[in-house]
């Protein structure tokens, strides 16, 4: 099948080079990576010939395999989005809730979006911190069993949610508010090009907002489009 008529979360496992690209364009490979890359650049007005040289070319430099975490143990996945992500994502929540107040009251007056970028923050704040909880506490540690389980070839563990599949769409609906929210926040921020004579904090700000899509995006691409199927596989072979 030709690259452009590939989902982009496809791309993404297979050529791990790629995301370099797609967040350099603003394309969402993680909640909106389920769609062929020729509908995702007609629908953001994207130039496909030149996406498409990109990506050709960035194979060239850095030929890679597939995402590694495919084949690595499901239980070394767990510990990295946890340690990795997961640490890292509050953390930068809490840097950019704390420069977005310091903007929004510095320059309200001649950037009013600030106020509603200041909100999206809470919001995802309020959206995601619940979710890693019970990420951490119920679905990861199951995932870690189910792995163990199939290796020793025993049944699968018992769980009170019945199949996998039924939390993995409630945590799969959330990323897609957490995606939504960052949509909304490039929309506000223009692609995050600052404004012309601001201080410090602002340029804080964008480049903070910057690193934190990039981390939601890689953070939700390892759930999504790796954690996830490699769990139910595992729960319906079991």
């Amino acid at each position: 099948m030709q690259t452009a008529a590939r989902e982009v979360r496809d791309l993404a496992i297979e050529q791990p080079s790629s995301v370099r690209i797609f967040e350099r364009f603003g394309i969402d490979y993680c909640c909106g990576g389920r769609k062929p890359l020729e509908q995702i650049c007609a629908e953001q007005q994207i130039s496909l010939p030149q996406i498409l040289e990109k990506l050709a070319e960035a194979q060239l430099v850095a030929p890679e395999l597939a995402e590694p975490w495919t084949t690595r143990p499901l239980a070394e996945l767990v510990d990295y989005v946890v340690q990795e992500c997961h640490a890292t994502t509050c953390s930068e929540l809490a840097r950019l809730a704390a420069l977005s107040a310091k903007v929004r009251i510095r320059h309200v007056g001649g950037h009013p979006e600030i106020v509603e970028i200041e909100a999206l923050v809470k919001q995802i704040t309020d959206e995601i911190t619940p979710h890693m909880d019970k990420e951490e506490r119920v679905l990861f540690p199951y995932f870690v069993s189910l792995e163990k389980a199939h290796q020793s070839g025993l049944p699968k563990p018992c769980s009170f949610f019945g199949s996998v599949t039924t939390p993995i769409a409630t945590l799969m609906a959330e990323h897609e508010l957490v995606g939504a929210a960052l949509a909304r926040i490039r929309e506000l921020t223009k692609n995050f090009e600052l404004p012309q004579g601001t201080c410090p904090t602002y340029h804080a700000l964008y480049t903070t907002l910057v690193d934190f899509e990039r981390l939601t995006h890689r953070h939700v691409h390892l759930e999504n489009n790796v954690m996830f199927p490699r769990a139910v596989t595992l729960f319906e072979k079991a």
